[in-house]
């Protein structure tokens, strides 16, 4: 564990690159956007379509590389490892059915002793009554 506490990094190396990114990517979409929404060096500039599209393109390329980062991350071992809640839960169901079918079977079967029936009977007619 402390080669995992050494790679750790703290928070701002972290989310410095995809901002550095996302502002980088906004700054272009807004400029491209501003200076082809003025039409021409006669006209005004369009500085409110430029911060839109600049704003816009800046979240989304955030959250796509957000997304991707944590699409990419592994997991720790120590999690694999251990017993949890919801771990070979498959496999513990199937020991908890089969415990309960064998003491099922054991109870008929005292049953089947105490009441005298332990051994089958051949030639007779079972009893809708019984």
């Amino acid at each position: 564990m402390a080669e995992d506490e050494k790679e750790r990094r703290s928070l701002i190396e972290t989310v410095k690159a995809p901002l550095i990114f996302s502002a980088a990517l906004g700054f272009v979409a807004g400029f491209v956007t501003l200076i082809a929404a003025t039409g021409g060096t006669d006209n005004e500039a369009r500085l409110d379509l430029g911060l839109i599209a600049g704003g816009i393109a800046f979240i989304v390329s955030l959250l796509v590389v957000s997304m991707l980062q944590l699409a990419s991350r592994e997991n720790p071992d120590h999690l694999a490892q251990g017993s949890g809640v919801n771990r070979d839960s498959e496999e513990l169901y199937r020991r908890q059915v089969a415990e309960r079918r064998r003491k099922a079977a054991q109870k008929r079967a005292q049953e089947a002793r105490e009441s005298g029936e332990d051994e089958p009977q051949y030639g007779r007619r079972a009893d809708p009554e019984d």
